[in-house]
């Protein structure tokens, strides 16, 4: 950065001041309970930005700006920056003073990725670090141009951006497994589920599976649902993978399904998907993220995706699934 950002008629410097006053003005936040950062790398100095970062006093702050305006009448009305030191001394020096009392400014930095490499090194690996910050970086600035464009404040809220963000590292960053977060469900749950006969359970009907088979896949069903809707709100997995696990899923079921078809081809429909449903619930746990996920958690998504309709285990489910349920 060759130019000055914060040199003291500098149009960045005014410039950030004058929006922080509109958004203040438009209920965006409240000046009282805001930190207000300006920070700027590589490291730059300031006489005006140093002084407003430094003090804190109501009388000492309103002295500065007093002083500020009198120099001012000495800027050109065609600097750029003459609109927004315009719009600063024309808007309510109360709430100028209250911004200006929790403004910081931070430029101490020579290299803008340090700190955040500084930051993250206890908690992500070397290999992942730089992919990291590139997402972290990128994702901010995309969130602030789809504000801008929206006619939104350029606003971006720290729990949604540490969720993501924890959610992009746990993908490319991991290295054990994913535990469950859901309880148990309870049997009045479980029982509730059946009674109301969802497409899954009616899939398994077709199969005429047993009570005991039944009642375990509306358990891991619920659980899957669970944890599913748990580890996304806290980062632990990234929402695209979600898709990618259906996916894969889908896959091996048509696997399964194929070569059940292949070897036991004269077997009656409804046993022929039963041995679909045990084979593809029984099998090795497909891993999410690259992560081993609790057994539960296939099956449930198994059954998920059956609820959908978008697997089926009988050989005729679509054609059986269109029909009226019986009573």
């Amino acid at each position: 950065m060759k130019s000055n950002p914060i040199s003291d008629w500098a149009e960045d410097l005014w410039k950030t001041f004058h929006l922080w006053i509109d958004n203040a003005n438009d209920g965006v936040f409240d000046p009282t309970k805001t930190r207000f950062q300006l920070y700027v790398t590589p490291a730059k100095t300031g006489t005006f930005a140093q002084q407003l970062s430094d003090l804190k006093s109501e009388d000492e702050i309103k002295a500065l700006l007093e002083e500020i305006a009198k120099r001012r009448k000495k800027v050109s009305s065609s600097s750029k920056s003459a609109e927004h030191l315009d719009a600063v001394f024309a808007a309510d020096q109360k709430l100028v003073v209250q911004i200006i009392q929790n403004f910081k400014l931070i430029t101490e930095d020579q290299d803008p990725l340090s700190p955040i490499y500084e930051h993250l090194d206890a908690t992500v690996s070397k290999e992942t670090l730089e992919k990291a910050c590139s997402y972290g970086i990128g994702d901010s600035m995309d969130r602030i141009e789809k504000a801008v464009k929206n006619g939104s404040a350029p606003l971006i809220f720290a729990q949604q951006f540490r969720t993501t963000f924890r959610a992009f590292v746990n993908k490319y960053d991991a290295t054990n497994v994913l535990h469950s977060l859901a309880d148990q469900p309870d049997d009045a749950v479980v029982q509730n589920t059946l009674s109301r006969a969802p497409p899954f359970v009616q899939q398994l009907k077709l199969i005429e599976a047993d009570i005991e088979t039944t009642t375990r896949a509306a358990s891991d069903y619920l659980r899957s649902s669970a944890d599913r809707t748990k580890w996304a709100a806290d980062g632990l997995i990234f929402e695209d993978s979600v898709e990618e696990y259906r996916d894969t899923l889908k896959q091996r079921h048509g696997h399964v399904r194929g070569e059940v078809d292949l070897t036991h081809g004269t077997m009656e429909p409804p046993k022929r998907g039963l041995l679909v449903y045990y084979k593809c619930c029984q099998a090795t746990p497909i891993p999410l993220e690259g992560r081993v996920v609790p057994i539960h958690f296939m099956t449930g998504s198994l059954n998920d995706l059956a609820n959908r309709n978008e697997i089926g285990w009988h050989p005729d489910y679509v054609a059986l699934m269109q029909q009226e349920p019986e009573e």
